[in-house]
């Protein structure tokens, strides 16, 4: 049988040595390592039915380094390809693991794709193109992917164009092929995480260490296992193409995509309680305002086995929320009574100019005043507190540090702002992450630090400032052609060029001081 590996890589961080760590630290960024990769399982899954081709999942957060390079060793005559996730923590990662089956036995395929080589194609094709075969661009992949490892497993590769979402270099320049619309894939093996390595007990025994106790202590409930269930993905501000600046999710041609009614979502649902998986981590990048009419349908259409089971004896279910969605009661009863008792909330700013300089409010309608809507933003940043206790919610709380045109005035209010949420928290707030905004490829603020331009604009529009255009420019010069990020460099770059006044050190202070804050209120930070 030939084997296909598929490889969720660890930070690049981990295993290469060299990278400043001061606000990337690994043991700051852990919860990876919680439960199964569902991006890699879905590739291994939607594999399993060709006929001669084995998947193999590794998920390189639990299965060591020396160990992951050693099998492609051990296996180098069984292996058709070798498929690496990339975000930009993995990115490099990822690379020198396509890079080492090369070096092995040249006739090994490899294929790369996720969200830091959907935005930088063109970068890394261009310095990597003797170690990555194929790429793949976005998120409606799936079917392309499966049919493209079929014909390599029987020796008919078809140009680019019968697998949308391929991109390839080509004698100097890249084909890229336009993804093409594909349901949500339902069909996930479960028994594929340990068909090679022991993934389950790394799992288990860090969601046991991790995440288990504090759910324990809030909610009363004992919880086994954690797994990831895609019922939809996509955000609302997805729809007008408008997403926080931050946001670095590479949404490809569809805004939005769910399964296609609520009996496939409690089919998902149900089949995950079966396979012992009690905390069920619903990975839509945003739930209330962007799936209502599917959590509406659910609720309606709830299955007799979920009616009849005691609510301590159901799954836990947890997912994310817009502060302007979870702060509505109706979307909060909706969820409570769905069984999703954990909200991750992103609160992110205090300031209003602070939450309109990260793109947080929704887009206005026509001649509808951003402003004014980033100062309801605020409100719903309490609100969604206050309707999240009244409801019996906990929420995980993510706070960002920094922004464009950012100034330490603003830096200290957004800190002050921080603390007295996480004061109303208490009691609600399962845990807390604070960290330094990341201009990561593929987000706005990346634009910003590699388009000058388009900073001095957006400040403008703001009354916000900026630093010289002269060195915006230099700074730009350096990033454009890049396709390894070194995410502390750039970071500290990012608040060079568009946050005079403050350094990359004042901005992980906040960040320290504020998570001490919330150890001290009695939270969990990082999980």
């Amino acid at each position: 049988m030939a084997q296909v590996l598929i490889v969720n890589p660890p930070n690049s961080n981990t295993v290469f040595d060299g990278a400043t760590c001061t606000v990337t630290r690994p043991e700051d960024h852990t919860d990876w390592s919680n439960f199964p990769s569902l991006g890699a399982l879905t590739l291994a899954s939607a594999l399993a039915d060709i006929p001669g081709v084995t998947p193999v999942y590794i998920d390189g957060t639990v299965v060591p380094w020396p160990t992951l390079l050693d099998y492609i060793d051990a296996h180098a005559g069984d292996i058709l390809a070798v498929c690496a996730s990339a975000l930009t923590a993995t990115y490099e990662a990822a690379v020198a693991v396509l890079a080492h089956a090369k070096a092995v036995r040249p006739q090994i395929w490899t294929v790369i794709g996720n969200d830091h080589f959907t935005a930088l194609t063109e970068q890394c094709l261009t310095r990597h193109h003797a170690c990555i075969d194929f790429g793949f661009r976005g998120n409606e992949v799936i079917a392309p992917f499966q049919a493209l490892i079929a014909d390599l497993h029987l020796g008919r590769l078809r140009k680019p164009e019968a697998y949308p979402g391929i991109a390839v270099w080509n004698g100097g320049e890249i084909i890229s092929v336009p993804q093409r619309p594909e349901p949500v894939f339902t069909a996930v093996r479960h028994d594929l995480v340990d068909a090679t390595f022991d993934h389950s007990t790394p799992y288990r025994s860090n969601f046991q260490t991790r995440v288990a106790p504090q759910l324990r202590k809030m909610l009363g409930v004992n919880l086994q296992a954690g797994m990831p269930v895609e019922i939809g993905r996509g955000c609302i501000k997805f729809r007008r193409d408008d997403a926080c600046s931050f946001c670095s999710i590479q949404f490809g041609g569809m805004w939005k995509n769910s399964v296609h009614d609520p009996h496939t979502a409690w089919q998902l649902i149900e089949h995950m309680s079966n396979h012992t998986y009690d905390y069920l981590y619903l990975t839509a990048d945003e739930l209330p305002l962007t799936f209502g009419g599917l959590l509406r349908g659910m609720l309606d259409e709830a299955p007799e086995w979920w009616t009849r089971t005691p609510e301590n004896e159901r799954p836990v279910m947890v997912g994310y929320a817009r502060a302007d969605g979870l702060s509505n009661p109706r979307h909060a009863e909706t969820l409570r009574r769905l069984g999703i008792r954990q909200l991750m909330v992103g609160l992110d700013a205090g300031a209003p100019v602070s939450l309109l300089a990260m793109n947080k409010p929704l887009s206005p309608r026509k001649d509808g005043d951003p402003a004014h809507r980033a100062e309801l933003m605020f409100e719903h940043n309490v609100q969604a507190m206050r309707t999240a206790r009244e409801h019996g919610l906990l929420l995980k709380i993510g706070f960002v540090i920094g922004h464009l045109g950012m100034t330490p005035e603003l830096l200290a209010e957004n800190a002050a702002s921080m603390r007295r949420l996480i004061d109303a928290g208490k009691g609600v707030v399962a845990s807390l992450d604070v960290e330094v905004l990341s201009p990561e490829p593929g987000s706005l603020d990346y634009r910003y630090l590699t388009e000058p331009e388009l900073a001095g604009r957006a400040a403008q529009r703001l009354g916000l400032t900026v630093g010289e255009e002269s060195a915006r420019r230099d700074i730009a010069s350096h990033w454009k052609a890049l396709d390894v990020i070194d995410r502390e460099a750039a970071m500290a770059e990012y608040v060079a060029a568009v946050m005079p006044g403050l350094t990359l050190d004042d901005l992980a202070r906040t960040r320290g001081e504020l998570r001490a804050y919330g150890k001290a209120a009695g939270i969990v930070v990082g999980e």
